[in-house]
């Protein structure tokens, strides 16, 4: 069993696709307690017109917060400024042992704070980073950063690495190998970051029994071929994951023109909208956090709750700070 704590307020159409996501889901099926943040008359109202009696599901609570986060101005200090807003609250009921992990598909520079601020860095993450899952021709390839941390040093990408390499075990992924995101899988190709982090990387994760493929290119992405965990900064990464996105909605278009029928490529896209590829894992915090899509339609913010729940299950906050403390033992 996994409890989830599921953010209301957040997202483009929230808070009634929120509401329309949890009229979807059979909580018994999926063993999950959902526990939805927002204001407690909005709640009942939103699941009451989607004929859903609150007094007749246990598995379904309401934890009250106030407000949502708006999306203009600095996310760290509102939420500062507003522990009572939803992504405080679920943050904050995650740290208390409440639920077992949270979801918001609202602001994700929010979301980030959130989660940093209520329950802290795992020890030996200087920074947070968040991890897409990615379809490919072999493997799922879990491409980390794509945003939490658009500047990095070699020491915070090689963390990156570690906290990568966690989750995709966590996910089911077997001996996952991490590549480095690079303009050249040569020896000496890349920039001075780079070429700091390989060697850093070179050294460390052998030593853990982890698999190191060296430096990859995008295309390697795609394919998961020769590494199932990629690294890279979180701004490098960002710009190439909506890159992917917009190439799949013009393949999807192509598709479409091409055999007069959408349906095989809706059928392609809706893949990639669904199950462990719905949204992203923040990592290096001490509490499971999925950041969905802002735009998310119900049936992805189902997903992303069933992706908070088998990290909870499979617990990767665990497996990520034994492997953090081995890591922190081997470099003093």
């Amino acid at each position: 069993m996994a409890r989830v704590a599921l953010d209301l307020l957040g997202g483009d159409g929230a808070p009634g696709v929120v509401a329309d996501a949890v009229a979807a889901l059979d909580l018994d099926a999926l063993d999950i307690d959902l526990v939805l943040v927002g204001p407690t008359n909005l709640a009942i109202e939103l699941l009451a017109a989607r004929g859903i009696d609150i007094s007749e599901r246990p598995r379904l609570t309401i934890l009250s917060a106030a407000s949502g986060v708006p999306m203009d101005g600095d996310p760290l200090a509102y939420v500062r400024a507003h522990p009572e807003s939803s992504v405080m609250v679920a943050a904050a009921a995650v740290s208390a042992g409440q639920v077992d992990a949270w979801v918001s598909v609202g602001h994700s520079g929010a979301s980030v704070a959130a989660a940093v601020l209520s329950c802290g860095r795992v020890d030996g993450m200087s920074r947070p980073a968040l991890a897409v899952v990615l379809p490919s021709t072999q493997s799922p390839v879990v491409l980390v950063d794509v945003g939490a941390s658009p500047e990095a040093t070699a020491n915070v990408l090689a963390q990156f690495a570690m906290a990568g390499w966690c989750y995709a075990t966590a996910l089911g992924i077997a001996d996952p190998a991490v590549g480095l995101l690079n303009i050249g899988s040569e020896t000496g190709k890349g920039d001075s970051l780079r070429l700091a982090a390989h060697i850093l990387m070179q050294d460390r994760l052998p030593a853990l029994g982890v698999r190191y493929a060296g430096s990859v290119e995008g295309h390697d992405v795609a394919s998961g071929a020769r590494a199932q965990v990629i690294v890279t900064d979180g701004f490098t990464g960002n710009v190439l994951l909506k890159g992917i996105e917009g190439a799949v909605r013009w393949a999807a278009q192509q598709m479409a023109l091409a055999y007069g029928d959408p349906r095989p490529a809706r059928a392609v896209v809706a893949g990639t909208a669904t199950g462990d590829f719905a949204a992203g894992m923040l990592l290096g915090v001490n509490g499971i956090t999925v950041i969905g899509h802002g735009a998310g339609r119900p049936n992805e913010i189902a997903a992303c709750i069933r992706l908070a729940a088998r990290a909870a299950k499979t617990d990767l906050i665990g497996l990520t700070q034994r492997t953090f403390s081995t890591l922190l033992e081997r470099i003093k």
